[in-house]
């Protein structure tokens, strides 16, 4: 490993890279991205691709498209590639008691849920049956052969069911709210005529040309609805009429990556989905636009010496959500060890006037012992230094942000998989108004959080693809706080042996972390390193006992456990809908008798598979979950795993004494 000598201290590289940040250059890369409809495997996603691609070389960084196969049948892990679909025409028109277009893909692309079936009912009309909100698909047994099923909200749960009973296709709104910011959205000037991100999960042939759907408005929806009730007293359903011209066939997804080279083989990631309908914009051309302009900056810094050339390569990756990030793992698994961490950027840019919350850093999980939200946390406090107040050296932010322990949702839970081990951050906004929905436009984004989002992401990119002994030493600090105040929040609580158990686990967490700097060193670096690591150990420990905790180790929860150890036979997150899209009948109904069984506990199967590592016991998993979410699990973790088992994506070992 090369030795980089370099003057600039990590305040000052925020600030350089800050400075040459647009938000106007990256709201030019947003509006681009934007006029896209860009479906996951489907001609308009290809288009964005090959449109942002364009863009970086037009800007000189080095670029390429890489292109795998969205057949049905690939796998990359436990994801299977869906197969493409595009869309000619879609449309669906109310004939009775009015007449109204209520859904148009020529004029709003989101009013036509994606991977419906092509379907031409243009010269018949056809009845609309409505079922209440508070009706199950399971208690639903009215024949749906031959109309159109109406469901307001949670169409997907409806999916099978309306397919099975017959129904030519499904109208729906759901559009959930989001309290306090989007409620009554019929109601809603912004919302009441605004269409919902919906899409068909479709990952095998049985479930091919079942169903097409529309996406409605609120205020078509209540009026709808309405038609329907008054219909249902006069025994005269509401018709329409509808047709649309799609394919699903064998093709292809694209991801765009480009690169700053480093010195040694070692990378950085940078990552945000390309897809989305049109427009889509916060979700997520906004997160695109930042990180291309991030790697424009850090490009031009880099080439014209104002900022060193890094030892480690820094990569962005454009690409489809969840399945492109699958495939690039897939594709790349052998240099995995190399990318040492990654930042996400996903819904980064709405202004912050009630419509959108705060820029939030969202942590990694425990099971990835990292200090990446420690370095985020750094840059945003230096980001965050915008205008004097009070005196020398004090300043306030003109933007709201926070960090929050980690939570799932985005390609950031797949990366910090600990079978993947590229511990990544997320940089995301919430709520948001338009979540998913087509109000989501271009007036929605704030070009200076543009330039905030890209300014942090290149920093943090750049820093930790640099990352000097000085860099450690100014985020060990951060994270030596946080564990320190985890430690003084125990303190304060009666001793017990769950109260030691969990202390036992914040410490464990800690030297982990503490660990982890060292793998970004070698030679006389990583000796420095290693001794502060030993330093920054001894003295949690004395702070311990001079607190008056109990001992280390004193409390031991695997005492007596001989549960068996389950064993991982497969890298990366479950890919859940992909592998149900492959489950037999028997094997659906397990599952869904598990969900029901254990309503509570149906979140937290991700976090189990994190603490899954070949050496823990099924009770200790379940522990360790329920330390980090206050879930009593153990049952839940138990006939999960059985299933598992059966799956094949699990063995079972037994603890050796």
């Amino acid at each position: 490993m090369h030795k980089l000598t370099t003057t600039l201290n990590l305040q000052e590289c925020v600030e350089i890279i800050k400075n040459n940040c647009s938000g106007q250059n990256a709201l030019n890369f947003v509006e681009e991205i934007a006029n896209f409809h860009r479906i996951q495997a489907s001609q308009g996603y290809r288009a964005a691709a090959s449109c942002g691609a364009d863009l970086l070389r037009e800007n000189g960084v080095d670029v390429r498209i890489q292109s795998y196969p969205a057949d049905g049948k690939t796998y990359c892990f436990t994801q299977k590639l869906f197969k493409e679909w595009n869309c000619e025409e879609g449309w669906l028109e109310i004939t009775a008691p009015w007449h109204e277009r209520l859904a148009d893909f020529s004029r709003e692309e989101m009013s036509i849920i994606q991977r419906s079936a092509a379907k031409d009912f243009s010269n018949q009309d056809v009845p609309i049956i409505y079922v209440e909100d508070h009706v199950s698909p399971t208690d639903f047994n009215t024949s749906l052969r031959g109309a159109l099923l109406f469901v307001e909200n949670d169409f997907d749960q409806w999916s099978k069911r309306a397919s099975e009973l017959g129904a030519l296709g499904i109208i729906t709104v759901s559009m959930p709210e989001i309290k306090p910011v989007r409620t009554n959205m019929a109601e809603d000037e912004k919302m009441a005529h605004s269409h919902a991100n919906l899409s068909f999960h479709i990952y095998n042939s049985d479930q091919e040309d079942k169903l097409c759907g529309f996406a409605i408005s609120p205020h078509s929806g209540r009026r709808l609805r309405e038609a329907c009730a008054a219909g249902a007293a006069d025994g005269k359903a509401p018709r329409a009429r509808f047709k649309i011209s799609s394919t699903l066939t064998e093709g292809s997804i694209e991801n765009v990556e480009a690169v700053i080279q480093g010195t040694t083989d070692e990378e950085i990631l940078m990552v945000a989905h390309l897809c989305h309908p049109r427009s889509s914009v916060n979700d997520n051309a906004s997160g695109v636009g930042a990180a291309m302009e991030a790697m424009c900056v850090l490009g031009r810094l880099i080439e014209n010496g104002t900022l060193p050339r890094p030892r480690r390569s820094i990569r962005l990756l454009l690409m489809p959500e969840f399945t492109g990030t699958y495939a690039f793992l897939h594709d790349n698994e052998d240099r995995l060890s190399k990318i040492r961490a990654g930042i996400n950027l996903d819904m980064v840019a709405a202004y912050q006037n009630g419509n959108a919350g705060p820029s939030i850093i969202v942590d990694t999980p425990d099971s990835a012992h990292s200090f990446s939200g420690d370095l985020a946390s750094l840059i945003v406090n230096q980001l965050a230094k915008e205008c004097a107040f009070g005196g020398k050296d004090r300043y306030v932010p003109l933007f709201l942000s926070v960090k929050v322990p980690f939570v799932f949702g985005s390609d950031h839970y797949i990366l910090s998989d600990p079978t993947i081990d590229i511990p990544t951050v997320a940089l995301t906004q919430w709520p948001d108004k338009t979540y998913h929905t087509s109000a989501d436009n271009i007036d929605h984004i704030d070009p200076n959080m543009l330039l905030r989002s890209a300014a942090l992401a290149g920093a943090y990119c750049y820093i930790y693809s640099r990352f000097t002994l000085e860099d450690a030493n100014a985020v060990m600090q951060e994270v030596s706080s946080r564990f320190l105040q985890a430690m003084n929040n125990w303190r304060w609580q009666k001793a017990s042996a769950e109260h030691q158990e969990r202390l036992d686990y914040t410490r464990e967490l800690y030297f982990a972390t503490l660990d982890r700097f060292s793998t970004l060193f070698e030679g006389e670096e990583l000796s420095t390193m290693l001794v502060k690591i030993e330093e920054e150990k001894a003295f949690f420990t004395r702070l311990e006992q001079a607190s008056g905790l109990l001992e280390p180790g004193s409390f031991d929860s695997s005492s007596g456990d001989l549960s068996p150890i389950p064993v991982r036979l497969f890298k990366a997150p479950l890919a859940r809908r992909s592998i149900r899209g492959d489950m037999t009948l028997f094997e659906k109904d397990k599952l869904t008798k598990l969900q029901s069984k254990y309503p509570e506990c149906s979140s937290l199967v991700d976090y189990v598979i994190y603490e899954t590592d070949g050496k823990r016991t099924i009770k200790e998993i379940a522990r360790r979950v329920q330390i980090q979410t206050g879930l009593e699990c153990e049952n839940f973790v138990e006939e999960l795993f059985e299933l598992l088992v059966e799956l094949k994506l699990i063995s079972m070992t037994e603890r050796k004494e």
